[in-house]
């Protein structure tokens, strides 16, 4: 008797043990899988943080009404930082410790996604999409960052590449006073080189745009042909509406942060004719496979407003998705990593992934838009 009850006490233990190993990856359940994201809800960029939420909350939806990945469901924590970088920080040490999610994706921000990156880095936590094109997510690389969208370095290149063919020299920057702004600015500043060519005049500008004005006078006493603007928010709406009323029909060129449709709504007449650049294909072209698949997402929400940002959100989404079904039905953090890495030439309803060994970079797609005399996107 003494014997049986030991070994069904043994059993028991075993089978507890096994259970537990079972649950110790953080953010696996039998039902779900926990993944995190913190963005800019209220503050400056709060539009921008709503478009990459929104997108993010089509693709899982559709995913999960689906049935899930292997059976279980995707849910996403989101928290708001303000796009302050401490509150990123304070929001990252939540999400790895009291949320335990299996994976952070679409931090939202340059200085934000430099600040956690210590954490990432020391525990290997798979990160994905970090929602910048700056270097410091780049260089060096590290093994569980993944980047989807194309560098500020590429989209920079595309710009002034523009510029040159269309014969304008004489270029002004007005750049973020912030890593993102000086990341920007040093992109121009070597894609000008390679036509040995100069930034003409450059002016930095706080987040707050509290500066707008003197941005505005720097500039426009260099008499610039067309004017980059390494800026997001509000500092693009302003610097834009107070340029325009000292000298009207200059050629605003910015970087894909300006793709939100909020931001057309915020600028109004102002926005004819400014150029952004975008690294996604265009989100209005139904004739495109992923962008009829990320309309008819958007829909099943109640989402109507298409923009850059949201579908750029969706793409990452659904590269995110697609590495955690490679990863099979028992997924761990290291498994993630491993088939995140061997995504090489995938097609994504014609978006191509291409991470590898040697390269924690999916794509390299830039293309250039106008908003039109209707407040919209044109190609």
């Amino acid at each position: 008797m003494f014997r049986t009850n030991v070994r069904i006490l043994a059993t028991a233990l075993l089978l507890g043990v096994a259970a537990a190993g079972a649950q110790a990856e953080p953010g696996i359940s039998g039902n779900e899988i926990v993944l995190g994201q913190s963005l800019a809800l209220t503050g400056p960029l709060a539009e921008l943080g709503k478009d990459i939420e929104t997108g993010t909350r089509a693709y899982f939806s559709s995913v999960n009404a689906k049935g899930g990945i292997y059976g279980r469901r995707i849910r996403v924590v989101t928290l708001d930082d303000g796009y302050k970088a401490d509150n990123t920080v304070k929001n990252v040490q939540q999400l790895l410790g009291e949320d335990q999610v299996f994976a952070l994706f679409n931090v939202m921000g340059t200085p934000n996604c430099a600040a956690i990156l210590p954490l990432v880095e020391k525990d290997g936590i798979p990160f994905f999409s970090p929602f910048t094109g700056a270097e410091a997510t780049r260089s060096p690389a590290l093994p569980a960052v993944f980047n989807i969208r194309a560098s500020y370095k590429d989209e920079a290149a595309k710009i002034v590449q523009h510029l040159n063919t269309v014969g304008i020299t004489k270029v002004g920057v007005v750049y973020q006073a912030n890593g993102f702004g000086k990341d920007g600015l040093a992109a121009v500043e070597a894609a000008m080189g390679r036509y040995n060519l100069k930034v003409l005049a450059a002016a930095p500008v706080q987040t707050d745009a509290s500066d707008a004005q003197k941005a505005v006078a720097t500039l426009h006493a260099s008499q610039p042909q067309s004017v980059i603007m390494i800026t997001a928010g509000k500092p693009t709406f302003e610097f834009i509406k107070a340029y325009n009323k000292v000298r009207r029909g200059m050629t605003f060129y910015t970087l894909s942060v300006m793709g939100a449709q909020a931001n057309i709504k915020a600028l109004g007449p102002d926005g004819v004719g400014v150029v952004v650049a975008s690294v996604v294909p265009f989100p209005w072209n139904v004739a495109h496979p992923l962008v009829k698949e990320y309309q008819a997402a958007m829909k099943e929400i109640g989402a109507a407003d298409y923009s850059f940002v949201s579908f750029e959100s969706y793409i990452n989404a659904r590269v995110l998705g697609e590495a955690l079904r490679r990863s099979g039905k028992e997924p761990t953090r290291a498994r993630l990593v491993a088939a995140a890495e061997g995504m090489k030439d995938v097609r994504l309803g014609g978006f191509d992934v291409n991470f590898g060994p040697d390269s924690r970079q999916a794509s390299r797609f830039v293309e250039l838009t106008i908003i039109g005399a209707d407040g919209r996107f044109t190609k």
